[in-house]
């Protein structure tokens, strides 16, 4: 397969819409004093598109009377949908975390015999398969295509699904645990969910909620803590603040010693109306952006050293990682230099990002490497695409670019 390389931003057709995202207030403490943070324009979703807008504007704020970090603006419901229609509405967890998250559940006793646990955000029901027998399991997500494969690949097990919105869907039944792990951090109205399972709850219920958190936010991930998958960006103090103005009690913590994971248990409470925010979070983020921008700095004198070198890149990934590459650094922004992506994202293959033609890996194994270098566009696969890219594509090492020394997320 011949690879077409081609200049950056040769495709003229993008283009972005008001309708993409809308103001909002605080989504915790519902107050509309903010202070920006952070922010990138014409941000691009994945690939090239002339019929849909594709790009918006991205900018994080702070809250002056929680401070609370958020997304504003937030993504409207078309937004969602647009912008994210070819990474798909859920996001699935890596291998072996739900026999993890079962093992803990168990652990605190709440899963006994004739329990029902309602997981919301359940994508196709992977965690819900996994309960132990005599465990009632109830899934509900927006994903409509996934909700249907759930009731497919588990008919005849103990688990019924719900497709519908978070904050409006019908259920009848009591459920004795309510679990999200990894979803309030996506939702704009985080707080109206959380009283929506409130009004689902007993005094019995027990609530398991688990988000990143910015105090396990450091990281040397060009594309950082504040993701802009994410509607809101969660301290411990923002979290406890969204449960308790929802009517929920945190009782029990646990942070996760390898990945970004806050997990709490709530109990049912009374609503408090107004909460109070720890300027601490202030520091945090102080601290957060003086580290990111330092990791930042260490990627951007690594591909340094390529300055000069080579007039082909080939870019290994054409994902959000790839979009942060091109805002974060001065890689892709070279007049002399034409490039090409190599993602096996079946969806992405013969399209193109910012004029630039997906290709899937195969066509590693056509290119003449004595002008081209290959750019790992990844984080968590970066070792993985590396070993495959010389064991099964015969990429030459001296031509491969690794942006990290080590991966981590604390």
């Amino acid at each position: 397969m011949l690879i077409d390389f081609k200049e950056l931003d040769s495709f003229s057709g993008n283009s972005t819409s008001p309708l993409l995202t809308e103001e909002r207030a605080c989504p915790v403490c519902a107050s509309t004093s903010a202070k920006a943070l952070f922010a990138l324009s014409n941000f691009q979703f994945y690939s090239d598109c002339a019929q849909l807008p594709k790009r918006t504007y991205i900018k994080d704020c702070q809250c002056l009377h929680c401070y609370a970090i958020y997304l504003n603006p937030a993504y409207s419901d078309y937004g969602l949908e647009v912008l994210f229609k070819e990474a798909g509405m859920s996001y699935g967890s890596s291998d072996g975390r739900a026999d993890e998250e079962i093992g803990w559940l168990f652990e605190k006793g709440l899963l006994n015999s004739g329990t029902t646990v309602m997981d919301v955000g359940c994508y196709e029901g992977a965690f819900l398969a996994k309960l132990p027998d005599g465990v009632f399991g109830i899934g509900i997500d927006i994903d409509e295509p996934a909700i249907e494969r759930g009731r497919s690949n588990y008919a005849g097990r103990d688990i019924s699904f719900i497709h519908g919105d978070f904050e409006s869907f019908e259920c009848e039944e009591r459920p004795g645990v309510i679990t999200m792990f990894h979803v309030l951090e996506h939702l704009s109205r985080p707080v109206e969910v959380l009283k929506k399972l409130r009004s689902l709850a007993d005094n019995r219920t027990r609530l398991l909620v688990e988000v990143p958190i910015l105090e396990l936010g450091a990281t040397n991930d060009i594309n950082g803590f504040f993701s802009v998958q994410h509607m809101t960006h969660f301290s411990r103090q923002s979290l406890a603040n969204t449960l308790a103005r929802a009517g929920w009690k945190i009782i029990d913590r646990f942070e996760a010693p390898d990945y970004n994971g806050c997990r709490v248990l709530a109990a049912p409470a009374s609503v408090e109306e107004d909460v109070s925010g720890d300027p601490n979070d202030l520091f945090l983020v102080y601290s957060y952006f003086s580290k990111w921008y330092e990791e930042l700095g260490k990627v951007e004198e690594r591909l340094m050293r390529y300055k000069e070198l080579g007039e082909k890149f080939i870019i290994r990934g054409g994902g959000a990682h790839t979009e942060f590459l091109y805002h974060m650094t001065s890689i892709l922004h070279s007049r002399k230099r034409s490039y090409a992506i190599v993602d096996n994202d079946p969806m992405k293959s013969g399209t193109t990002w910012r004029g630039i033609t997906i290709y899937n890996s195969e066509a590693l194994s056509d290119v003449d490497w004595s002008d081209t270098y290959m750019i790992i566009s990844s984080y968590g696969s970066q070792e993985k695409i590396y070993e495959q890219a010389v064991s099964d594509h015969a990429v030459p090492k001296d031509r491969i670019i690794r942006l990290y020394d080590s991966l981590r997320v604390y």
